[in-house]
């Protein structure tokens, strides 16, 4: 049997291994395979990670498979004594467990490299198949998915391992998606994520017909549309609204992230960049060499961690150093331009803070982080007070780092 013509109405996902819920290992798998069913039109309204307990996860089960119209796990597929979600799985739904002589012959003649016969019958075990099941054939490892009818709609089973699981994610989504259209994604940087989302909910006040996510990481905020009855071209139409009141705060609607988009932005304006990094260790360059060909128009990044480095390499003076210190507005401006003068590049960003966790003072408390970029139309510097832990710091500085080289771009 398999998954229902009409898109399931809502979705549970279900993690197994005790590895997940010790700690041991991350999980994953669930924002993966949320993720993906949201862009195929199914709402997952319950995730679960669940321990190698036969009699814990089938009671998991049974509860989910009647409430949700699909439900999908991940785990517990493996050749291994603590694999038992064939096990549960049988037991939540009341259904025997045999044999497909077709998965015996592939994993029969994937076998000979074990020369112990205990761990070639456990191999085996993975050719057990839920009664009416419907097999997803294993793509990368030797785990098949199973795909099995309940009363509301399917349980679908998938090897944990992502790179088993990903290839049969993608064919179960493909076969449930009909056609729900592409979501709509807005990238947006230096608003907060409360501010965004009040602006999106604004325009979609009243739209049933489209769902609002938001996601933030650190100074970066995603803005994602999903169809519940709107068309492409309508969630199109309510994104661009929404980017239209977001304003320059939106450097993406294609997908772009933000490196991305300054590299696509240097190209076209024929601009090469420079970094001059201090508190950021590399980070910027890190994050801009991550794109292939970022050759083309990022010229080098120097890291003056030390102040001597300032002085000897960036060319920032010494008596700047002495009176207004590593992290001032001066020093600032004149990493900036040293690294454009050293790198003969059309822009150059400087960084130079204190990330902490020490090494602030009184008048020059953790957080505080100087930005400059130098240009030919001259050279502007600013401030901003970074919250967080030294990795906040950081990563906050990074993007300001970007966004700055993405708006001066823009002019």
């Amino acid at each position: 049997m398999s998954v229902p013509d009409t898109r399931p109405a809502a979705a549970a996902v279900v993690t197994v291994g005790t590895e997940l819920v010790s700690g041991i290992a991350v999980d994953t798998n669930t924002a993966e395979i949320s993720l993906a069913l949201a862009r195929a039109g199914v709402d997952v309204h319950e995730a679960v990670s669940i321990g190698d307990d036969v009699g814990l996860l089938a009671d998991t089960l049974r509860r989910l498979v009647e409430t949700f119209d699909l439900v999908v796990v991940t785990g517990g597929l493996g050749p291994t004594h603590d694999d038992i979600t064939r096990e549960a799985a049988c037991e939540a739904l009341g259904l025997g467990c045999t044999p497909d002589e077709a998965v015996l012959q592939r994993l029969r003649s994937m076998t000979f490299a074990h020369s112990d016969a205990r761990a070639r019958e456990q191999l085996l075990t993975q050719a057990d198949i839920l009664e009416g099941a419907r097999i997803l054939p294993a793509v990368k490892g030797t785990a098949p998915g199973q795909v099995v009818p309940t009363p509301r709609g399917s349980l679908v089973l998938l090897p944990g391992p992502p790179r088993e699981m990903r290839p049969l994610l993608a064919s179960l989504v493909e076969e449930i998606a009909g056609s729900a259209p592409e979501p709509f994604v807005l990238r947006t940087s230096g608003m907060t994520e409360s501010d965004v989302q009040l602006v999106a909910s604004d325009v979609l006040a009243d739209r049933e017909d489209i769902r609002l996510t938001v996601l933030a990481k650190l100074g970066d905020v995603r803005v994602i549309l999903f169809g519940r009855g709107a068309e492409a071209a309508q969630l199109r139409e309510a994104g661009e609204t929404i980017a239209a009141r977001l304003g320059d705060a939106v450097y993406s609607t294609d997908g772009s992230t933000l490196p991305e988009t300054v590299l696509s932005h240097a190209r076209a304006r024929g601009a090469t960049i420079a970094l001059a990094e201090s508190c950021t260790g590399g980070m910027v360059a890190a994050a801009l060499t991550d794109i292939p060909g970022a050759s083309d128009v990022f010229a080098g990044g120097i890291v003056s961690y030390a102040d001597i480095v300032k002085a000897s390499v960036l060319g920032v003076p010494e008596p700047v150093l002495e009176r207004f210190g590593a992290v001032s507005e001066e020093v600032a401006r004149a990493m900036a331009e040293g690294a454009r003068a050293i790198m003969a590049a059309t822009h150059a960003v400087a960084i130079t803070g204190i990330a902490g966790p020490g090494g602030g003072t009184t008048e020059k408390p953790v957080g505080p982080v100087w930005f400059a970029i130098a240009t030919r139309a001259g050279t502007t510097a600013f401030v901003r007070a970074l919250r967080g832990d030294r990795d906040s710091v950081r990563e906050r500085a990074t993007v300001t780092a970007l966004d700055t080289l993405r708006r001066a771009l823009e002019l």
